[in-house]
């Protein structure tokens, strides 16, 4: 039953990494839109209508990169583990791969615990950043809908 467990586990840890791994992928494409059509905007600022003042027009951009920062923003625990050995002169022997022991299987659920708080936050952040702009770009139609009548 012990290996079934410790199997699930590190299942669950393998999918949690790819998770987290998508998740920064998704959120580093997005700082980089979300910097390109700051440009833009900041570049048309004349064309807006007087209602619209810069910080008014930047407070959506801002919320949306600033939370995706935050998705990209690592907040794994440090761990001390040298199965990496950084010295001039290894010998091959040295990068043998290490059988797994008590203290490794034994925090297996911690290590678990720790990724899904990681992924449940990275997911927040993106929402977050989704919805302010969904929520701006509805604004921002809005108001240039009511200039225009």
């Amino acid at each position: 039953m012990a290996k079934d467990r410790n199997a699930q586990l590190r299942n669950l840890i393998a999918g949690y990494n790819d998770s987290i791994r998508l998740s920064d992928y998704k959120a580093n494409i997005g700082v980089l839109f979300v910097a390109i059509q700051m440009g833009t905007v900041l570049q048309f600022e004349d064309s807006y209508p007087w209602y619209l003042s810069l910080p008014v027009i930047l407070a959506p951009f801002m919320i949306v990169f600033l939370n995706l920062l935050l998705a990209v923003y690592p907040r794994f625990p440090r761990s001390e583990w040298h199965r990496f050995p950084i010295r001039r002169g290894i010998p091959p022997a040295e990068f043998e791969i290490v059988a797994e022991n008590e203290a490794d299987t034994g925090s297996l659920p911690q290590r678990c615990a720790t990724l899904s708080r990681i992924l449940w936050w990275k997911m927040k952040t993106l929402q977050i950043a989704y919805i302010t702009s969904m929520l701006s770009l509805a604004a921002a139609a809005v108001l240039l809908f009511v200039a225009h009548l």
